[in-house]
């Protein structure tokens, strides 16, 4: 029996024997090229044999996350830069801080980020070095959770702290801020002050964290 593919205002679209796919094989993904009447192809290297999609290359997601409620769909996939900053409890960027390096690099997969920065402070400007030092300006907002993120700090130069203690750090929870720590007891460890980091003194990071969205 002929058949005829109807467009939603009931135009005829395609009509048996009006219209043939090139290179189609079983289990290509059929494509379609041009205007009316399309021009169909069976792509050779994408196919579906009703368990498996086999994609060649790249997958593309919008800059924009299509946010799905969906346990099991991955729906955003970035990386990217950041710009890092050693502040104080102001939390501001902007209080005459120099630096002689400052890289921040981040990948985002669904609501995981991991990070990497490597920030040198030349001048503390204005910073208050007896608050404690935040590191302003993760690329995405954290979750709410308490257990949202942490670093790991794997060099450190020039700071002012005893020999034997070590810096780490957690993600703040709603929000793009970095709280260090200063292993220095059996207890835990103690709040890291910007006095600690001096003139000079350089933190290279990685850390992750669940994003809010």
């Amino acid at each position: 029996m002929p058949w005829t593919f109807y467009n939603s205002s009931g135009e005829a679209m395609i009509q048996d024997g009006a219209m043939t796919i090139a290179n189609n094989t079983n289990n290509r993904v059929v494509t379609a090229t041009g205007a009316e009447p399309a021009s169909l192809n069976g792509e050779a290297n994408l196919t579906f044999d009703g368990t498996t999609l086999t994609i060649p290359g790249q997958i593309a997601f919008p800059a924009t996350q299509s946010a799905s409620a969906n346990v099991n769909t991955l729906d955003d996939y970035e990386e990217g830069t950041w710009t890092p900053s050693f502040t104080d409890q102001s939390a501001s960027a902007s209080e005459n801080q120099g630096y002689g390096n400052r890289i921040g690099t981040y990948t985002k997969i669904g609501k995981q980020v991991t990070f990497n920065m490597n920030l040198i402070i030349s001048n503390l400007g204005c910073l208050a070095t007896c608050q404690r030092a935040l590191i302003i300006g993760l690329p995405v907002t954290s979750g709410s959770s308490i257990a949202t993120g942490n670093v790991h700090v794997g060099f450190a130069q020039s700071l002012n702290i005893t020999a034997g203690h070590s810096v780490t750090g957690i993600v703040n929870s709603c929000g793009t801020q970095v709280t260090q720590y200063l292993w220095d007891g059996t207890a835990g460890p103690s709040l890291f002050l910007v006095s600690e980091l001096s003139t000079g003194g350089g933190i290279e990071l990685t850390g992750h964290y669940i994003a809010a969205a």
